[in-house]
């Protein structure tokens, strides 16, 4: 008895710190976040992370470098800090309404949140998102960025733009980036500059 009544208090305390730590970070603060440490002209930290996606019907654990990408397309990193919330749900379909446009601009978009993998193929999947979702589920990724809050324990929400020589070339915040528009104008800018 005694460890069924642990059990249901782990569950519910933990459920409680998820529901008090998500708003935190989507909600607009009294402060503004403090900017990410990686600024505009900048090269890009490197990083690897993994995503599932489904061929065939199966899943398959798939790993995006972003070096690969140098030298070919330009890269739009967006930072989400948690799959299924309103703003995050309301940002990721904007993406993938406007990919044919960033597709056209020679530009790739990965999403990316410190979720673990399987529940960002669950969300990426509700939303029938055709980017990749990635997991940053050690959070290295996002400290590197300068964009994970200790307190809150996800990634700010930050959108960079990254041209094909890896350099930073606009950063979005907050509410900025919930809307894709301003990295998709950034990206037609890039598209011109050989």
């Amino acid at each position: 008895m005694k460890a069924r009544h642990f059990s249901s208090t782990f569950l519910i305390l933990a459920f409680c710190l998820a529901a008090i730590s998500v708003p935190r970070a989507q909600a607009p603060a009294g402060a503004p976040p403090p900017p990410p440490s990686v600024k505009t002209g900048q090269m890009a930290p490197d990083f690897t992370a993994n995503y599932f996606m489904t061929v065939d019907g199966k899943r398959q654990n798939k790993a995006v470098k972003l070096s690969d990408y140098k030298g070919q397309k330009n890269v739009v990193v967006a930072f989400f800090p948690a799959a299924f919330s309103p703003g995050c749900t309301s940002e990721m379909a904007k993406y993938q309404e406007t990919t044919g446009e960033f597709n056209k601009n020679n530009t790739v978009t990965l999403g990316l949140s410190v979720d673990s993998v399987w529940a960002n193929q669950a969300f990426a999947e509700k939303l029938g998102v055709q980017f990749p979702m990635l997991s940053d589920a050690r959070r290295d990724i996002s400290r590197s960025y300068g964009v994970f809050d200790e307190q809150g324990l996800v990634a700010r929400r930050t959108t960079f733009v990254i041209d094909r020589k890896g350099v930073v070339q606009k950063v979005f915040m907050a509410q900025e980036a919930l809307d894709p528009n301003s990295a998709l104008e950034a990206c037609a800018l890039l598209k011109e500059v050989k």
